[in-house]
């Protein structure tokens, strides 16, 4: 069976086991899931199959990984003989082998460490539990498990399980990966602007929240929908980040003397739409990431002609999108499409493609 139908063909039993835990630093780490597997095509699901769930390859899906989220206040820490007995990984362990060879990977993520004897069992900031040096404290769980699953312990197999010691406080997690955050989209844009970086951080905060707190119909088994309703796809994600570094631009005086503009009457209409530009960038991402693509998509376009010119580049692709409907009309308005149309103009022949 493949991972797709395992997925929607488990919901029920999910969808009627799930409790409620609502922790807010499940989103911190998701964000943080993000940053990690960003290179790769992936989908993240919030409190469905796991607190936080992996998919590799969404469309027709290869791998899973399961992160099982607890907390704890900063000046406590959890002892082995709790995690044994609260089943932290008997549960993630009877959850894993429900996917098989298809579980890449199965982690507790806790914000302190847990002890026996005074020590820490997990050494590492990501510890798998087959690391040699702690099996001492190791063969407790596997015995747990052991006993969970109804096996000899020698065939319990924890060659996919880690544990990871996260960073994020209880109290200010959200502040805590919005900073992580912010160096990571520094590395994809040095001058990026602290407030851009805020409001990208904030929409895809909002966004996972909202995925977080999604119910889905006992009864449903379209995995569509439930990625739709419980995920967020990495080229959604990608998206919203292009959008965000794409607002990175120049001031309107520059962009007025590229494209020759010299008309007072044009400059404030210009700038007025500059202003409502931004509030849209970071309003209505996704929507807008659609219209920009199109505009791009015209740009290049234009170059293929051997349009050389940047008041040249700006008629021909306000003609060429003016009257196109699958731009939204409320962003056809002549001076607004102008406007944006330089924005992405500029960009595109000076910043080096990333627009």
């Amino acid at each position: 069976m493949s991972l797709g139908n395992i997925i929607s063909s488990s919901h029920k039993e999910i969808a009627g086991s799930r409790t409620k835990n609502r922790l807010t630093v499940q989103i911190s780490y998701a964000i943080q899931l993000i940053m990690e597997f960003y290179t790769t095509d992936f989908l993240v699901m919030m409190d469905y199959i796991e607190d936080i769930s992996v998919i590799n390859d969404p469309e027709s899906p290869t791998a899973i990984h399961l992160y099982q989220v607890k907390t704890k206040s900063a000046d406590k820490q959890y002892q082995l003989k709790t995690v044994i007995s609260e089943e932290w990984f008997q549960k993630l362990y009877r959850n894993a082998k429900k996917y098989g060879t298809y579980t890449s990977s199965a982690s507790v993520v806790c914000n302190t460490d847990v002890i026996a004897s005074g020590s820490a069992v997990f050494p590492n900031e990501k510890t798998s539990l087959d690391d040699a040096t702690i099996q001492s404290n190791i063969q407790k769980i596997r015995k747990a498990i052991a006993e969970d699953q109804g096996i000899d312990i020698q065939d319990v197999d924890l060659s996919k399980f880690c544990f990871v010691r996260s960073m994020l406080s209880t109290k200010g997690h959200k502040e805590e990966a919005e900073h992580k955050f912010q160096d990571f989209l520094f590395k994809q844009d040095p001058d990026l602007q602290v407030a851009t970086v805020k409001s990208i951080y904030r929409i895809l905060y909002e966004i996972l929240d909202a995925k977080f707190n999604n119910e889905i119909s006992e009864s449903c088994t379209d995995l569509n929908e439930i990625f739709e309703k419980k995920g967020l796809a990495s080229s959604e994600i990608k998206k919203m980040i292009s959008c965000g570094l794409a607002i990175q631009i120049p001031e309107m005086n520059k962009l007025f003397n590229e494209f020759g503009i010299v008309s007072l009457k044009t400059k404030a209409k210009c700038s007025t739409q500059y202003r409502q530009i931004k509030i849209d960038m970071f309003s209505d991402m996704l929507v807008f990431a659609n219209v920009k693509q199109t505009i791009i998509h015209s740009i290049e376009e234009a170059f293929s002609c051997d349009i050389d010119d940047m008041p040249s580049l700006l008629d021909a692709v306000f003609r060429s999108t003016v009257n196109d409907d699958t731009i939204p009309i409320a962003y056809r308005e002549e001076y607004y499409l102008k406007t944006l149309i330089m924005i992405l103009a500029y960009k595109y022949c000076y910043g080096g493609g990333n627009i």
